[in-house]
């Protein structure tokens, strides 16, 4: 993919990469349909990302990495997701999947970035029978990922926790970085919501992975795997991605309150227009309150990422604790968006309002299985309470 700004490109302050962000979301926002149309954020999403700097938050500094905190992260997706969630969800896929690329050697950096600094990376889970085993100088991998957020428009694949075996024997397991060209991808993703990821299957038929470009961990005790995706790493790429939803409740609330703004009536009523209606001005007031708590939670669980040292691990009731903000931030926004939705009435549902856009990605990307409000509930009361995990991961 061509790139539209060199790898070393000046200092950029974090203020200024989340006002770049902010001024590409009226962009984003008349792509909506036309991203929902193609699967895929539009080829002029991708082409203004690349140019504002906006995929590469994490990429290895000598590449032109910016590497801003936590907190600016999640400010500069959220920013993203107001514009478009689907786009939004790119972006932070990318920005997670990236961090795997620090603890590689300059060789398999130079080749992932060396010639495209803004390459797209996705990250996906192995599916059942996937398999992975040691030949000469690398992997050979058989695997299908069901869900692959991006896999039309990104260059490289971190295939993650795929079993290895020495035969019929599970060894282990490896993370690895595999070419998009080296995967078969199969249009899977029909949804009612998220429509512009493209999350659709890939398949990988033998194919050859070099060690530059993978992790392997050989264990007995594969349940627990922390070496090739720490539980903290986990639950920070996970807020990445619902940074992505809480920007787009914000941009139905956007939405809604230029609508109110330039005089929307209530039709069967003595309103001439809704921003006088005491029952809509307060529906408004909520929704923005509640919004605002989804931005609250989610800049939370950020600054507990950002008191962290290198390496260090947070302890297994923080991490539930950060799981349990990044589910209320969630659990905010779609109450929220039920408020944005009384104030816009049957009109928001209309093809061409992009509030019923926003509302369905909310929807479903908030369905996600690592941010699965019931499960998270149900984990963190087992983290106070020290009894097993629900999730082996998080653990």
């Amino acid at each position: 993919m061509a790139t539209t700004v060199p790898a070393t490109q000046p200092s950029v302050s974090a203020q200024e990469l989340i006002d770049r962000a902010s001024r590409l979301v009226p962009l984003l926002r008349s792509n909506i349909d036309r991203t929902e149309q193609l699967g895929n954020p539009t080829p002029e999403n991708l082409a203004a990302l690349r140019e504002a700097g906006l995929f590469r938050l994490t990429t290895p500094v000598a590449h032109g990495g910016l590497h801003p905190s936590m907190r600016n992260q999640v400010e500069i997706i959220a920013e993203v997701g107001r514009g478009c969630a689907s786009t939004g969800w790119i972006v932070a896929n990318h920005a997670a999947s990236t961090e795997f690329t620090l603890i590689l050697d300059d060789e398999a950096t130079e080749e992932i970035f060396g010639d495209n600094p803004d390459a797209i990376l996705l990250s996906a889970g192995t599916g059942p029978g996937a398999r992975a085993e040691k030949v000469p100088g690398g992997l050979k991998v058989n695997a299908r990922l069901p869900y692959a957020s991006g896999c039309e428009i990104s260059d490289w694949a971190l295939c993650i926790a795929i079993p290895l075996y020495d035969g019929d024997r599970q060894i282990g397991a490896a993370n690895a970085l595999v070419a998009l060209d080296d995967i078969v991808i199969t249009r899977t993703w029909n949804v009612a919501g998220m429509r512009g990821t493209g999350t659709h299957a890939m398949t990988l038929t033998d194919v050859f992975v070099p060690d530059r470009r993978t992790l392997v961990v050989e264990k007995d005790d594969t349940d627990r795997l922390e070496e090739l995706l720490s539980p903290s790493e986990l639950v920070k790429g996970n807020l990445h991605s619902l940074s992505a939803l809480v920007g787009a409740a914000r941009g139905a609330l956007d939405v809604a309150g230029d609508a109110l703004a330039k005089g929307k009536p209530i039709v069967y009523s003595t309103y001439r227009r809704a921003a006088d209606s005491p029952a809509i001005q307060r529906a408004f007031t909520e929704a923005t309150h509640l919004v605002d708590t989804a931005y609250l939670h989610m800049l939370h669980v950020a600054d507990e990422f950002d008191r962290l040292l290198p390496g260090d691990e947070l302890p297994r009731v923080a991490r539930a604790r950060a799981r349990m903000h990044s589910a209320s931030a969630l659990s905010s926004a779609r109450e929220g968006m039920q408020q944005i939705l009384h104030v816009a009435g049957t009109g928001g549902f209309a093809d061409t309002n992009p509030i019923q856009a926003y509302w369905r990605d909310l929807e479903v990307g908030s369905r996600h299985n690592h941010l699965s409000l019931p499960l998270i509930v149900e984990d963190y009361g087992r983290a106070l309470l020290a009894v097993g995990p629900t999730v082996t991961a998080f653990h």
